[in-house]
């Protein structure tokens, strides 16, 4: 009898974020709050077309000890992976909601929900990171919103999306084949953090849960902190870096430096876009000294000369990943596993700055979106990273974590406490 399955081999990334099994959820999320109701019967048409243009979305993985793969799943329907749910508290189910965790051997790697309250959709979404990153994921749901406007104006249901490589070496195809040699040499373990500085989470009770913990900064805060970094020169990514450090002070109490490092999207050596849907990100640490200054401005100015020599280096982000890709090559994936947990250092602490999003890429037809969000990954204790994503001037902060209700208010006055810095500079 013939083997119809069809294969696909797991790439460089998709492995390595397998591997992160152990530090956090592996689960990206979405949320967009709209001022009517989406069409769901379309949208679940829609959902079906889209997943079933690309192949890692309809699969399900294979860890196996030699080689990983993934086998594609014909046979998949919205019933899968999309509902619609009609509630008085939609906050409350969003929130669970993103408490949901995509199984690598699922047979469709995201979930989708409309959340239905007083005539108004959030329309959520969970992606499990081994498929791609955040960018590729707005492009997802780029793709979903166009597709289903088409099929509104005209009844053709006909996606539009890449088919490029998922390969991880197409980081380098656009460079020079003198930059190419550099990049591709470049073995230098950045992962390795001397300190081991971690965040004071709450004491574990038995109730602890996978969640997303969020705050929002206004618009006015936002113009006013811009207008004050422009004014010396700082960029926002400096500015909240700034923040975050001089809160991670207070809370963690520490006299060791602490390293945080910024997730780096790699698309800016290949003209900004990937050629298919898969992840492209590396790391750009920025190290501070406790002696932080005494005023928000001089730990913007500390930031600044931190992270000069990264933003001047043309490979940044790069390095490292000729070690992945040796490691990967050299040995069967079992002991590649157990090299790189030896030779990487997951980082304690990180930061996401996942940028802005525009409403007019996510406007379903006759509905005007009117809030929106991003977030990473969920991570375990003593893991912790921020995320922020920037919508109409307004940046909401969020933190993914396995905690409990204790380690929620905790993170709730923390990001309160880094907004307040970030007044404190911009007035």
């Amino acid at each position: 009898m013939t083997n119809t399955r069809k294969i696909y081999k797991a790439e460089m990334w998709d492995k390595m974020q397998y591997l992160f099994r152990a530090y956090y959820n592996r689960t990206m999320h979405a949320a967009y709050y709209y001022d009517g109701m989406i069409n769901e019967k379309v949208l679940a048409k829609v959902y079906e077309a889209v997943i079933n243009e690309i192949p890692v979305l309809h699969s399900t993985y294979h860890n196996n000890f030699i080689k990983p793969y993934w086998v594609l799943n014909k046979n998949f329907s919205a019933d899968d992976f999309f509902r619609v749910v009609e509630t008085d508290d939609p906050e409350k189910e969003l929130d669970d909601f993103m408490g949901y965790t995509v199984p690598a051997n699922g047979k469709v790697q995201m979930r989708a929900q409309i959340i239905r309250s007083g005539g108004k959709d959030i329309l959520a979404t969970v992606v499990n990171h081994m498929c791609f990153d955040g960018s590729d994921m707005r492009y997802l749901n780029m793709k979903v919103v166009e597709t289903y406007n088409k099929y509104m104006e005209s009844g053709v249901l006909a996606p539009d999306i890449k088919k490029g490589t998922r390969n991880a070496d197409q980081v380098y195809y656009e460079l020079s084949p003198e930059d190419q040699k550099i990049a591709k040499g470049l073995y230098k373990n950045i992962s390795t953090v001397e300190n081991k500085v971690t965040f004071p989470f709450a004491k574990d009770d038995g109730s602890e849960k996978c969640r997303l913990v969020r705050e929002k900064m206004c618009r006015d805060d936002f113009l006013a902190m811009k207008n004050k970094g422009k004014a010396m020169g700082a960029t926002i990514n400096d500015v909240l870096l700034a923040a975050y450090f001089r809160t991670l002070y207070r809370y963690v109490g520490t006299t060791d430096t602490i390293t945080v490092p910024c997730m780096y999207d790699l698309r800016r050596y290949t003209g900004g876009k990937s050629l298919g849907l898969t992840n492209m990100i590396g790391f750009m640490p920025c190290t501070i000294s406790p002696d932080v200054g005494e005023t928000m401005a001089d730990t913007v100015v500390k930031v600044q000369e931190a992270l000069k020599g990264a933003k001047e280096d043309k490979f940044t982000g790069l390095y490292s990943l000729p070690l992945l890709k040796l490691a990967y090559t050299v040995f069967p994936h079992c002991i590649s596993e157990i090299a790189i947990r030896i030779g990487y250092t997951n980082p304690y602490i990180g930061m996401s700055n996942i940028g802005i999003i525009n409403p007019m890429e996510f406007g379903f037809s006759g509905l005007t979106l009117v809030d929106a969000f991003y977030s990473g990954a969920v991570k375990y204790k003593p893991y912790m990273q921020l995320a922020l994503t920037t919508f109409q001037n307004e940046i909401t902060f969020s933190v993914g974590i396995r905690g409990n209700d204790e380690d929620a208010k905790i993170f709730h006055s923390f990001m309160k406490d880094v907004i307040q810095e970030i007044k404190n500079f911009a007035y």
